[in-house]
């Protein structure tokens, strides 16, 4: 059982236990109702050129609680690779490191480079193709 604390006031946090039946307890229909309604304004402001409302709820939904909270259950329960490590290694199964995951994406709102592997293919060097001073015309 983890203990997430909650401060509230002045005093010392309290403690809240998240346990697997926090995890299912999560009303799942509503919090994917709030993100697609989030997902839908943003495609309208984007539609009507209103741009920055579009990046202004694109930040929104970047932040949402709601919106970790779907991404972390898409991945770690809906995927098909759900069971499989990802890049970091790291295979999430039990409710509390769900919960330690939707906490730790909080603070990580850049995007991080991608991670390059290179393949060798025959005939080609192992360089890397910067698309911006490759002209093919």
């Amino acid at each position: 059982m983890a203990i997430a604390s909650l401060k509230k006031g002045f005093g010392k946090p309290k403690p809240i236990k998240t346990t697997n039946n926090a995890w299912k307890a999560i009303p799942w229909t509503k919090v994917q109702r709030k993100v697609f309604k989030l997902q839908k304004s943003i495609f309208q402001a984007a539609k009507s050129g209103q741009n920055a409302k579009a990046r202004r709820l694109q930040r929104l939904l970047v932040k949402s609680y709601y919106a970790r909270l779907l991404a972390v259950r898409r991945v770690t329960q809906d995927n098909q690779g759900k069971m499989t490590a990802g890049v970091d290694g790291v295979r999430v199964i039990s409710s509390r490191q769900r919960f330690e995951l939707v906490k730790n994406i909080k603070g990580n709102l850049k995007a991080k480079p991608l991670r390059r592997v290179w393949i060798p293919k025959p005939g080609r060097d192992e360089k890397s193709w910067n698309r911006n001073t490759h002209n093919p015309r």
